[in-house]
């Protein structure tokens, strides 16, 4: 069995990606998916970050329309991507606490937000230790915080351009070790193979930290992170091959936040 759904995808109501919401629908059925979520940005208090957020308003009302016009040929899942920024976990649990979710993907993006520090900051020159330290700091909090289903671009700073060393790797496992232990999935991301920034295509995570992964039993996604309808269910043949090679035989689905698996046989 193929993978079957694509979770992770984002859409102009986030104001940095395009086309219509019926193109990524169509594009997933084209593909042959059971499932298409959407996974917008979630706002965020003060106009942090606005331009590349949704409105209040436009959390839930686009998808939810979608799904009662594509029953029948596909599952149209209400996703959202939800930024842990330390000190507002209790603004975004009031959050996802408000609407049908089927499922919340996690992710860092900011490592100090009073200095407005990205998790990828373009042409990096600082201690490589300390970036990926602290980005592997908040990640375990959001995986402990119990606010999210599954965890986006798990190595995300290496889009800076500034790969992991050796001594980034004990704290990946060990965020990957509370994964495998809480049952918190973690989305193979195949957007890194549009991201010639990382020197060679592969997904977030690298593809030692997907073996580490499998070994730890932790629960797999495989997401798009699309931008556009064309980016939907990128790479997925190849990227399923590859997990197949490794002995993972099982994906994850969502529902309301219920976690199922599937085969991928």
């Amino acid at each position: 069995m193929p993978i079957l759904a694509d979770y992770h995808t984002h859409t102009p109501r986030c104001k940095h990606a395009a086309g219509p919401m019926e193109g990524y629908v169509e594009r997933a059925i084209a593909l042959g998916l059971e499932e298409i979520g959407f996974s917008d940005h979630n706002p965020l208090p003060r106009g942090i970050g606005a331009n590349v957020r949704m409105e209040e308003s436009e959390l839930d009302a686009d998808v939810l329309r979608l799904r009662e016009r594509y029953a029948g040929s596909i599952a149209v899942r209400l996703g959202l991507e939800m930024d842990y920024v330390e000190g507002l976990e209790a603004y975004v649990a009031e959050q996802t606490r408000r609407h049908p979710w089927d499922y919340i993907i996690g992710s860092v993006h900011y490592l100090d937000l009073e200095g407005c520090q990205i998790a990828w900051p373009r042409g990096y020159q600082g201690d490589v230790h300390a970036l990926y330290s602290r980005y592997y700091t908040l990640l375990g909090q959001l995986v402990r915080s119990g606010l999210a289903d599954i965890i986006a671009h798990f190595d995300l700073p290496k889009r800076s351009g500034v790969p992991p060393g050796p001594r980034e790797h004990p704290p990946a496992v060990a965020v990957l070790e509370e994964m495998g232990r809480l049952g918190v999935c973690m989305e193979l991301n195949t957007s890194g193979f549009r991201h010639p920034e990382l020197g060679q295509p592969e997904t977030y995570p690298a593809p030692a930290l997907v073996r580490e992964a499998v070994a730890l039993a932790v629960p797999l996604t495989v997401n798009s992170d699309a931008h556009a309808p064309a980016q939907v269910g990128t790479e997925f043949p190849a990227v399923a091959a590859a997990l197949r090679a490794l002995g993972c035989a099982t994906l994850w689905r969502f529902n309301r936040r219920q976690r199922t698996p599937y085969a991928l046989a």
